[in-house]
């Protein structure tokens, strides 16, 4: 499996490290930033979306500070399923309902415990070994949005 990954600023350190903890099970494109330079957010959303609709990479991660920023940008592309994560129950839903192909984390947001490396790793893994459900209300729903993508990117 290849990982497209990127983050803003916000995200910077923890991606450097969730980059260095996934590299052991998968390739990984790292897409930037490479520092904690005040940068623009949709620049790296854009550059993972575009390698997963490209089939350059089979999933994406992007970070950024709430993970809603980089979340709409990847939206933006036709065949990206991009949501938010912010639990294991989110992570495996991502994934058995909604067939999210990019997962959006935050960084600067304090949930139960502080995010951190470890954390996304576990969701990721999370995300990443859950199947898409093959029940028939989660397939219609999704063929729903697929449905709404042809209609409005024209």
């Amino acid at each position: 499996m290849i990982i497209a990954i990127a983050s803003d600023h916000a995200g910077f350190r923890i991606k450097k490290e969730l980059v260095e903890m996934l590299s052991q099970e998968y390739k990984v494109i790292d897409f930037g930033t490479f520092s904690e330079a005040s940068c623009d957010y949709p620049d790296y959303a854009k550059k993972v979306a575009l390698a997963v609709k490209n089939k350059q990479a089979d999933r994406g991660i992007i970070l950024c500070g709430s993970g809603e920023g980089v979340c709409i940008v990847a939206n933006k592309f036709k065949g990206i399923i991009a949501g938010v994560c912010y639990s294991e129950e989110v992570a495996a839903l991502l994934s058995s309902h909604n067939f999210a192909n990019v997962i959006c984390f935050p960084t600067r947001v304090k949930l139960e415990k502080e995010i951190n490396s470890e954390i996304l790793y576990r969701w990721t893994k999370i995300w990443i070994s859950t199947p898409n459900s093959t029940e028939e209300r989660h397939i219609r729903r999704i063929n729903k949005i697929k449905e709404i993508e042809e209609e409005n990117f024209k």
